[in-house]
């Protein structure tokens, strides 16, 4: 007869879910701002090559480029409520006035920019999440040492 199955378990595997939760629900957290951080600085390079490809009439456009880290990745925004011109510069179409602009489905400015800085971003968001989860004060189990390791 065979004896008991044998079990296995990870320790701290309780905390690292703690931390992952954590990150999911707890935006005040510092691994959440960390990851954010992560996204944001990733977009930054496609952010400022938007703005150095903008038109540049009034700098109002190219200064409304903006990035924002999520847990999830980043974004790149241009326009708004101030800016509601923003996207008719970068992909045509025609306006309530009249005015009319060759439409162009992968737009002039952002969009290009995103594509030929793509795999920078991911190397630099790469590189940043590799920083952020290689820095035990963003985790609850700080320590590698096992017989310290809490669950």
């Amino acid at each position: 007869m065979a004896g008991p199955a044998p079990q296995v378990a990870v320790i701290g595997m309780a905390a690292l879910r703690r931390d992952i939760n954590r990150l999911a629900e707890d935006q005040s957290s510092r691994l959440y701002a960390e990851i954010k951080r992560a996204g944001k600085e990733a977009a930054e390079p496609v952010a400022a090559r938007a703005r150095s490809d903008y038109p540049h009439d009034t700098g109002t456009l190219a200064g409304n480029v903006r990035t924002s880290g999520t847990k999830t990745g980043a974004a790149v925004r241009v326009g708004g409520a101030k800016v509601r011109y923003a996207g008719w510069v970068d992909f045509g179409g025609s306006r309530p006035d009249g005015s009319t602009r060759e439409y162009v489905t992968a737009g002039r400015y952002l969009f290009p920019a995103a594509a030929g800085l793509a795999s920078k971003a991911a190397e630099l968001y790469g590189a940043a999440l590799e920083r952020t989860f290689s820095d035990p004060s963003v985790w609850t189990n700080a320590t590698d040492d096992g017989g310290k390791v809490h669950d």
